[in-house]
């Protein structure tokens, strides 16, 4: 067994044993039980390296970092998506609205206006003489 242990942690700021481990730390060999080290290999959220990591173990590190964050921005760029659907949703929503309103001014305008029609029709009617025939 190496004198030393690296463990590498796809999501940087995960706790594990204890500990909220950074993307990549190199440990004594004797800071983590054997139960422990089993854990980290088990979970996909760790690689553990016998040893100091080389470089490109960081860089794999910093490329899994790297595809987190894109896959966070293809979530945040389909989210901005989904709310610019939906404002333009509302946006049809108020024209049709605004349609709607002027259609019912236009058409209290017309009762209106018939009203006041029958009025005076009905003003004339009670003003015209009621002539009854004679026998």
């Amino acid at each position: 067994m190496a004198d030393k242990i690296t463990i590498i942690c796809r999501n940087p700021g995960m706790r594990r044993a204890g500990i909220k481990h950074p993307a990549s730390a190199t440990y004594p060999a004797n800071r983590w039980s054997e139960e422990q080290i089993k854990a980290f290999r088990d979970d996909p959220s760790f690689e553990v390296i016998d040893g100091e990591a080389p470089d490109a173990t960081t860089q794999s590190a910093l490329v899994a970092a790297r595809q987190a964050l894109k896959e966070k921005d293809d979530a945040l760029e389909e989210a901005n998506n989904e709310v610019t659907r939906l404002k333009q949703e509302v946006a049809a929503h108020e024209g049709a609205s605004r349609e709607n309103d002027l259609k019912i001014k236009e058409l209290t305008t017309k009762v209106e206006n018939l009203e006041a029609e029958n009025k005076t029709l009905k003003d004339a009617a009670e003003k015209a003489p009621k002539a009854t025939p004679k026998k």
